[in-house]
């Protein structure tokens, strides 16, 4: 069994070393960006972007971390657990140096449910509100392939370069092979 794990764990993720190529620098800090902050999510940082939502996904990129950009939905019990699993995974290893954004993809008419699961489930990093549409085309210009759904990856090397994506439930096993090669 876990020959086959680290088979499909490898397939999953040859996609991921192919994007390696890609131009992953994050664009200029983008001024069309109106942040929402309740008193209750003093750590978390919400955005809704009023234009196009690329600059503001990659203006939260620090150089110098690994950068998971996660997109999720409230609907998404898939995505639940990966927050649950990245989180313990952080907390497992400490000396990688991992940030998290949070692509909420149920649009601005869910911004109150979004931000009660943000809230609820402690996501205390950025979270960008924007709707399926916008999500596929950020997912789309980064990726050049679709967004079928949530939950969804993409991750960055320290360089803020995309090392890889995945349009499925997070792989631990191959995030850490790929942050520790």
């Amino acid at each position: 069994m876990k020959i086959f794990s680290v088979v499909v764990t490898t397939l999953l993720f040859i996609t991921l070393q192919a994007c390696s190529e890609q131009e992953g620098a994050a664009a200029p800090k983008s001024t069309s960006t109106q942040e929402v902050n309740s008193a209750s999510q003093p750590t978390s940082n919400v955005l809704e972007p009023q234009g196009q939502i690329k600059n503001a996904v990659l203006d939260e990129l620090q150089e110098g971390r690994w950068e998971l950009v996660m997109f999720w939905a409230t609907y998404c019990p898939i995505c639940k657990k990966d927050f649950e699993k990245v989180a313990q995974f952080i907390e497992e290893n400490p000396s990688i140096p991992l940030s998290i954004v949070g692509v909420v993809t149920d649009g601005l008419e869910a911004k109150q449910k979004a931000l009660r699961q943000i809230d609820e489930r402690n996501l205390n990093y950025t979270h960008v509100l924007t709707d399926f549409d916008h999500s596929n085309e950020l997912y789309h210009e980064i990726t050049q392939s679709r967004l079928i759904g949530v939950p969804s990856q993409l991750l960055y090397n320290t360089n803020n370069e995309l090392v890889g994506f995945s349009r499925n439930a997070i792989d631990l096993d191959a995030l850490e092979i790929i942050v520790y090669e």
